[in-house]
């Protein structure tokens, strides 16, 4: 890896993670609001002080920087660097690379949010450790669930830059819409819906002390310490959202082969092991053949830092964008 220092930042639809990045280390990290409410062009200015804050925070000089990487959602164009489509920000066929690379002056890379914290946990993170994977299965349960693929040695893109997005993947087929992806009953925002609902039709549960009785306030830190209070309800669903994680992972890894998976976003982190044993019984349980089921299945080690980390050596390997 260079010594060179690289920007990586993960632009989501309510924050922007930034940091410096040298050698697959952050050495300075900042965030700020991502606001797209207000415009894209008020968010590239928030990521352009952003890039300022976070250079001068490590020490380094602008001309120092060799690059900036950035992970944006939904379907990105990481030939050109364009978003094709991000649904919370409000984008279509938006120019990042072009628009912010004329503004930071730094050559600019540009995927999808997911792909870039896949490539992070496989070249900086969890799975370092493992001997002899080229490819592998990224799995993020956040505020939904998004995926990405790493095949051979490279992220796997797809003739519409939509490869990995597992989320979408139809786990209940006799269910309507709204109730039969992965991200239908994994992904944290639909999961605190069916809680609060089965709360206000007199299910018992722990989490409206947990929370002060402010349901908009459940997070993914909120679900752990309902899981550490032996809740039954939290603890139910919770179950189920992995069995359904887990059914799904089995599928992929039935169709590619896959040695290797990795479970992230804020889900998976503020649960850990918990989490993870679950996904992993469900997986064991349904993958075929059987000798699939020596794939690991690993909880990545980066946390917010994969998509920093990821998209910054993303820059360093790939370069600007076309």
């Amino acid at each position: 890896m260079s010594d060179a220092p690289y920007l990586g930042l993960d632009l989501g639809g309510t924050n922007i993670q930034g940091g410096v990045v040298v050698g697959g280390k952050v050495l300075a990290r900042d965030s700020t609001k991502t606001r797209s409410a207000e415009g894209s062009d008020a968010v590239i200015k928030r990521i352009v002080k952003l890039c300022d804050e976070l250079v001068e925070k490590s020490g380094f000089k602008k001309g120092d920087v060799a690059g900036l990487g950035i992970g944006a959602p939904g379907a990105v164009d990481h030939r050109t660097g364009t978003v094709i489509k991000a649904v919370n920000l409000g984008w279509e066929d938006y120019p990042l690379a072009e628009v912010l690379g004329a503004e930071v002056r730094w050559p600019v890379t540009v995927d999808n949010d997911v792909n870039v914290a896949a490539w992070g946990e496989y070249r900086a993170g969890a799975a370092r450790k493992l001997k002899k994977v080229d490819s592998l299965l990224a799995v993020w349960c956040g505020t939904g669930v998004g995926g990405g693929l790493v095949l051979n040695d490279a992220l796997f893109h797809g003739a519409c830059f939509t490869a990995g997005e597992i989320g979408h993947t139809i786990v209940r087929s006799g269910a309507g819409r709204g109730r039969r992806t992965l991200e239908d009953l994994a992904g944290r925002k639909n999961l605190v819906a069916m809680l609060t609902r089965l709360m206000a039709t007199g299910h018992a549960s722990a989490m409206g002390d947990i929370v002060g009785g402010d349901f908009g306030r459940i997070r993914s830190k909120a679900l752990a310490a309902a899981l550490d209070a032996e809740d039954p309800l939290t603890t139910e669903l919770l179950k189920q959202a992995a069995t359904a994680v887990g059914h799904a992972v089995a599928s992929t890894v039935t169709l590619l082969s896959l040695p290797a998976v990795v479970l992230g976003g804020g889900v998976s982190d503020a649960l850990g092991d918990r989490w993870a044993g679950w996904v992993r019984d469900a997986f064991h349980d349904a993958v075929f053949p059987e000798v699939l089921r020596d794939t690991e299945v690993l909880v990545g080690e980066l946390g917010d830092d994969a998509g920093v980390i990821g998209s910054a050596l993303l820059a360093q390997e790939r370069g600007p964008a076309a």
